[in-house]
């Protein structure tokens, strides 16, 4: 095993994650990811009702993570 090898793909990983500032940048590329990883959730039309379903559960979390972190914030206020 070349351990250089898991080093530098530990540095893109970094490096691709390192570039997302938004919700929503994390989304999109959870989406991208997603598609590249699982060629086979990808319709013939293009659509990936599979994608979209993680799409929306991890909206879903989001909106429980902001709700959780604005009400911890009024406590301490």
């Amino acid at each position: 095993m070349n351990p250089g090898v898991g080093q530098q793909g530990s540095a893109k990983l970094r490096a691709k994650w390192g570039q997302i500032r938004t919700y929503a940048d994390l989304q999109k590329q959870l989406h991208r990811d997603l598609m590249a990883q699982h060629p086979e959730w990808i319709e013939a039309n293009g659509d990936c009702p599979t994608c979209e379903s993680y799409d929306r559960r991890l909206a879903e979390l989001i909106t429980v993570f902001e709700s959780a972190t604005r009400n911890s914030f009024r406590q301490v206020i």
